[in-house]
């Protein structure tokens, strides 16, 4: 009874220690390791059979790992950037963009200790990094940054896009799962873009929205279809009540 005793002591103090250790997880590095998990990533070995829409499975992982992100810092989302993206990969780029200026604290003692997303879902989360990381500049009133950082974004996941396979036989993975972070990255592009209030940039962006709108069509994106035809919708509207008002103006003033 004595050795029954001291076996469940240490299994009460295994469940302790392991308890803890998820506990000191950041959110948003535990928020990626469930999306990971999510889209097979580490299973290739196990005949394991992945999703088979993984923009829905992204697009609700969105909306449960809005929490975590909610009050994520820019030092947060690039200590996550340091952490998740193997800088040797393809999300090379997007790590240098999330990590540029980032001290380093809070980072693993070792590389041993790091453990890189796998090409299942990397691109995703440096791609929902980058719109974080807009977010907060956005907030803290650096529009200029944020809407520079938006353009990269939307630009590295086009060559996503572009450079990957439809599907990734490798690991089950698919491209279509890239659809609800790009949407979500023109949203906060328009966002920015509407703060800084230049016309110039108003009209360059109509043209490469209605261009993206097609592309959208062309791959069957329903996330950008839907954000961008919205996106479009209220800079008509906005343009046309401007139009209206300085119309209106002119006529008051002649009258």
């Amino acid at each position: 009874s004595r050795f029954k005793l001291k076996s469940i002591m240490e299994e009460e103090t295994a469940m302790k220690v392991e308890q803890s250790e998820k506990a000191s997880i950041p959110p948003l590095i535990a928020a990626a390791k469930r999306l990971e998990r999510l889209l097979g990533g580490g299973l290739q070995s196990k005949n394991h059979s992945t999703y088979t829409n993984p923009a829905k499975v992204v697009r609700r992982w969105l909306g449960t790992a809005s929490g975590a992100a909610g009050s994520a810092t820019p030092d947060e989302i690039a200590q996550a950037a340091v952490v998740l993206l193997d800088p040797t990969g393809v999300c090379s780029s997007g790590l240098s963009l999330l990590s540029d200026g980032f001290s380093g604290d809070g980072l693993p003692a070792t590389d041993a200790e790091k453990i890189y997303l796998t090409t299942a879902s990397c691109r995703e989360i440096e791609s929902w990094l980058i719109s974080l990381l807009v977010r907060c500049l956005r907030k803290e009133g650096k529009v200029s940054e944020a809407y520079e950082l938006s353009e990269k974004g939307v630009a590295t996941i086009a060559k996503h896009l572009t450079v990957a396979s439809p599907g990734l036989p490798s690991t089950g993975a698919s491209t279509t799962s890239l659809f609800p972070v790009l949407a979500r990255m023109y949203r906060y592009r328009s966002l920015c873009a509407t703060a800084l209030n230049d016309q110039n940039l108003n009209n360059r962006l109509r043209a490469d929205m209605a261009k993206a709108h097609n592309m959208a069509c062309v791959r069957r994106d329903v996330d950008c279809q839907a954000t961008l035809l919205n996106l479009m919708l209220e800079d008509l509207i906005v343009h046309s009540q401007s139009k209206y008002i300085a119309l209106t103006n002119i006529e008051m003033n002649n009258s």
